[in-house]
């Protein structure tokens, strides 16, 4: 078995006869591997490279002080984690909060006790190395979330498919298409991903619709219409459930909403609507303008693209029209391409 090795211990201090003091100390009580620096801008440099467990930091230098040197560290993600221990002549309370302000984990005056000094570094070594334990464990069920989430994805997606509700070319085309208006309408990547990775569950609910109403050719009668309607509560409920993303339930339930607030189950008007209901919204019209549907032929790309033209500032919003108009040919690349899953899976 491997010997555990010693922890890395960054001492930085200006002051030559600090530096030789703090090393002798800590060498004579505890095993620790030391790096000694004379500067805040080398520390800077080189801290990434020297990878410390924990970093002794005096304040008052001359290039830059410890406080800005904390400030730095604490800014950049590879180095945050670092827990930093101020060592210091100033003994004011000012100093002290500043210290910890600027993300010092603790604070210690000179003359300092070599006993005392060794055991609060390794008592905050101690904590750190819990830390870092807690927070890989945190990512690890992060992973196994994400990784449910994903498996309900699909398996709600192969119900919309043996379910008859949706053909798979739909559902695959609206995950590219929501993709390619949440990207040009510059949400974060998390944001796009979620959004094109729920997309294809957004007509879950009609499972819950029955298939004479659902399937019917002819017009739908009023009372009809508004049990097609209860598919948003109805896929709301079935994702209602604890770790789904918010954006999931909102794609899911608000969908159908108008930016004129015209639409349902609520009425939501403009930005009161989610960003990714209103993407949602038009990339299924699109999908379902461009496709024969029991109730309705399939339209061309152009007279498509005008309807959708006309609808914004009504059923659209005008920034998710405009991120559309911009990635038409995609679009249409996307329905081309896609829609041969279609006639794959009828041969």
């Amino acid at each position: 078995m491997d010997e555990k090795k010693a922890p890395k211990v960054l001492i930085c201090d200006d002051v030559l006869e600090n530096r030789k003091l703090l090393a002798s100390t800590l060498q004579r009580y505890a095993d620790f591997d030391l790096t000694i620096i004379s500067d805040g801008t080398t520390l800077l440099s080189k801290v990434e490279e020297i990878k410390p467990d924990i970093i002794l930091l005096d304040i008052m230098m001359p290039d830059i002080d410890g406080y800005e040197v904390a400030r730095q560290l604490k800014s950049n993600p590879a180095t945050a984690s670092i827990p930093i221990i101020f060592i210091t002549a100033l003994d004011q309370i000012e100093s002290k909060m500043k210290a910890f302000d600027t993300g010092g984990v603790d604070y210690i005056s000179k003359p300092f006790s070599p006993k005392e000094i060794v055991i609060r570094i390794k008592n905050h070594l101690r904590l750190s190395e819990m830390m870092s334990g807690l927070e890989a464990e945190v990512r690890e069920r992060t992973r196994e979330l994400e990784s449910l989430n994903y498996a309900l994805v699909l398996a709600l997606e192969n119900a919309n498919y043996y379910s008859d509700i949706e053909t798979g070319a739909h559902i695959h085309r609206v995950n590219y298409y929501s993709q390619l208006l949440a990207q040009s309408l510059g949400l974060s990547d998390k944001e796009v991903q979620l959004i094109a990775r729920y997309a294809p569950i957004h007509d879950i609910g009609k499972v819950g619709i029955p298939p004479n109403i659902l399937k019917k050719k002819e017009k739908l009668t009023p009372e009809e219409f508004d049990k097609i309607k209860e598919h948003s509560y109805i896929g709301y409920k079935i994702i209602d459930l604890p770790g789904i993303p918010s954006i999931a339930k909102n794609i899911v339930y608000y969908h159908h909403e108008r930016w004129d607030g015209s639409g349902y189950p609520i009425g939501l008007k403009g930005e009161s609507i989610p960003i990714e209901a209103r993407i949602m919204a038009l990339a299924d019209v699109y999908d379902a303008l461009r496709t024969v549907r029991p109730y309705k032929s399939a339209l061309p790309e152009e007279e498509t693209v005008g309807i959708i033209q006309e609808s914004s500032g009504t059923h659209f919003d005008p920034n998710v029209v405009d991120a559309f108009l911009k990635n038409r040919s995609k679009f249409d690349d996307v329905f081309k391409r896609l829609s041969q899953l279609d006639k794959f899976n009828k041969e």
